[in-house]
């Protein structure tokens, strides 16, 4: 009985090893350069054999500060593209799309405050809280509209809005045709079936032949899709770049210490790891690495749409900045997990960075399955460290607490996901909360207007 168990585990454990190389194949397929271009080039052939114009969705949500960014860049897109802009005012993202609504709500507004001004962009609040009855009345507005009134008025609508000028929007209304709540709500269903058919789950999105571009972060990527494809009008110059409002010739003195809140599950943090790097090499950092479980080993669900699309886009951004991604084996579960129970062995030798760099590396970039002992020991070696007394650690659940502890930190500075980062100075005050990679460079930014302000 007991070799009949040890021969069905044996070939659960094969079964799992070919169940994420099996995943690991489709991926880097279906991330690879070669078959993007397929994709592109298959639409743009069915575009032409049909004579549809290069048209671009763009999902507005109402009550989300990206589309109210968004909305202001699309009378410049209009003018310097030879497209057809299609607006479609979506709802709420699924909740399977987002598990901590009401801390997004808050970072969202908090984030686009922040970046709107380095694009030239205006984005403000009174903090009140809009009401139901308040988005009810934009989104009428804004869905009774055409095209060109819809890229004319949607920052007006927006404004009104987020400055809960009730006045402007009832007269906004009045000048309307009438809708029914009922005919308010199938709209807004049907555009949201409209969004999750063009692969994305929120709104402040452009979607182009197949692809999915989220918020301003993302333009430039579509700009230059539009480009290759010889659309734009004159010159390839982009309509929007993010601006520095510091000076970088300056050199900084005061080391800042950055609490990263790192998943092993996560592609973002795989890039943001990799960036991070690069600052330290120009900029006084001192990074305090804080790992914590994945999203879904923490009960909560990603939506097929969600995965796919955050693969995609992790692809391109590491294309952009020549980091290597695409041949992955999904460290979900046990390789996560034995990849945290070495964590206070490597903490203590003061190894960190360079341990998670490896994992990571191998698990998002060269199709390593984490939780094997081969990788885990290559990675060991390659820091100079004992296997020996590495694996001593493997399986243990010492690290658990902390990384409970990291977790509830995280929510505590306001953010629920990796990769989260909290900005302190010398004394330890903390200067800023971040999420996610595209704002890695606010960092950067605040250090040197810290000097700034110095001088």
């Amino acid at each position: 009985m007991k070799k009949y168990c040890l021969h069905c585990n044996k070939i659960m454990i094969i079964i799992d090893w070919l169940k994420l190389e099996s995943r690991r194949l489709f991926l880097k397929k279906y991330l690879s350069k070669s078959t993007l271009l397929k994709k592109r080039n298959k639409k743009e052939d069915l575009r032409i054999k049909h004579e549809r114009p290069h048209e671009v969705f763009y999902l507005h949500q109402v009550d989300d500060p990206y589309s109210h960014l968004c909305c202001q860049v699309l009378d410049q897109l209009n003018a310097a593209y030879n497209i057809k802009i299609t607006p479609l005012v979506v709802g709420e993202p699924p909740k399977s799309a987002t598990p901590e609504v009401e801390l997004l709500k808050k970072h969202s507004i908090d984030d686009a405050s922040m970046i709107a001004p380095f694009y030239g962009l205006d984005f403000s609040t009174n903090k009140n809280k809009m009401s139901i009855e308040m988005i009810e009345k934009a989104q009428t507005i804004l869905l009774s509209m055409n095209s060109d009134q819809f890229i004319s008025m949607a920052k007006i609508v927006g404004e009104a809005l987020w400055g809960n000028d009730i006045k402007a929007l009832d007269e906004m209304v009045r000048s309307t045709t009438s809708m029914t709540k009922e005919k308010l709500v199938k709209k807004i269903e049907n555009n949201n079936k409209k969004r999750k058919e063009l692969g994305h789950y929120l709104g402040a999105v452009f979607a182009y032949e197949g692809e999915c571009y989220w918020s301003i972060d993302r333009l430039p990527f579509l700009e230059k899709r539009l480009q290759d494809l010889n659309a734009n009008k004159d010159n390839k110059i982009l309509i929007l770049e993010r601006n520095s409002s510091n000076n970088k010739t300056l050199v900084l003195s005061q080391t800042i210490e950055i609490d990263f809140f790192i998943s092993a599950r996560s592609p973002y943090s795989y890039l943001a790891l990799k960036q991070l790097i690069q600052l330290k090499k120009r900029l006084p950092i001192k990074i305090n690495y804080r790992p914590i479980l994945p999203m879904v080993m923490r009960g909560m669900k990603i939506n097929l749409e969600k995965g796919l699309y955050i693969l995609s886009d992790c692809k391109r951004i590491a294309n952009q900045k020549e980091i290597s991604f695409g041949n992955i084996v999904d460290p979900l579960g046990k390789a996560v997990e034995r990849c945290y129970s070495i964590f206070p062995y490597i903490k203590r030798l003061d190894k960190e960075e360079e341990f998670f760099d490896l994992f990571l590396t191998d698990v998002w970039a060269k199709g390593r399955h984490g939780y094997l002992d081969k990788t885990l020991k290559n990675i060991i070696l390659k820091l100079g460290l004992s296997w020996d007394d590495a694996k001593k650690e493997v399986d243990t659940n010492y690290w658990r607490k902390e990384i409970e502890n990291n977790r509830k930190r995280m929510y505590e500075i306001g953010k629920w996901g990796p990769p989260s980062f909290s900005v302190k100075n010398e004394n330890g005050q903390v200067l800023i909360n971040l999420w996610g990679q595209d704002r890695i460079w606010l960092i950067e930014e605040m250090m040197y207007l810290m000097k700034d302000k110095d001088k």
